[in-house]
């Protein structure tokens, strides 16, 4: 009877476990796709460091997925309109919990590259080309609402149906002369549970 309440309480720990990430990647699509792009930063680092396996992690192919959809970007840009590109973040960011505060054992992996144009180049044109491209390949824009009218472009692109689960890709840019022109590329995964990685058995 003990081994039978033990199951059951396991077994519901499991489900609200999964149902609080499944809600975590949810108010994380909806908390990139509200936020601008300022300074470059979409979320607040607060995760918890994961423990380090031989093995690969969620963190590990969270990464991965994330630098792979930056560099895809990068790559379908035409390479005459680019002078260099400087890497901003790659690091593990806490997800956003119901109240907004980010989680310390709730994280997503966070990838970020500023995309320096030639001089002369127009950011907001390159950004358009970039999101267009996407959108011909099956993905979804999402704008940022709170954006003022011509005042540039922040739009998170979502492969159609995968909103909650995979990475997305943040494209941003401004119409300011008084910098050199530069693309805001970043990538964010969906949430993993640290305190799982860390406690998983070697």
């Amino acid at each position: 009877m003990r081994t039978n309440k033990a199951r059951r309480r396991k077994a519901a720990r499991t489900i609200t476990g999964g149902s609080m990430l499944r809600r975590m990647n949810r108010l994380r699509g909806r908390a990139i796709a509200a936020t601008a792009l300022i300074a470059g930063v979409l979320m607040v680092s607060g995760c918890a460091p994961d423990g380090s396996t031989p093995d690969a992690t969620p963190k590990q192919a969270e990464e991965k997925t994330t630098t792979d959809t930056v560099d895809s970007a990068i790559a379908t840009i035409d390479p005459d309109l680019i002078d260099h590109v400087d890497l901003v973040m790659n690091t593990s960011v806490g997800c956003p919990g119901a109240d907004g505060t980010p989680q310390a054992t709730v994280c997503a992996w966070q990838n970020m590259r500023y995309v320096w144009l030639v001089s002369g180049a127009e950011p907001v044109a390159a950004a358009d080309a970039l999101i267009k491209t996407y959108e011909k390949q099956g993905w979804n824009p999402t704008p940022n609402q709170a954006e003022e009218p011509d005042s540039g472009r922040t739009v998170l692109l979502t492969k159609k149906g995968d909103t909650d689960k995979a990475a997305g890709l943040s494209v941003s840019a401004r119409p300011n002369t008084s910098i050199p022109a530069v693309l805001y590329l970043s990538s964010t995964s969906a949430c993993f549970d640290v305190a799982g990685v860390r406690d998983r058995p070697r």
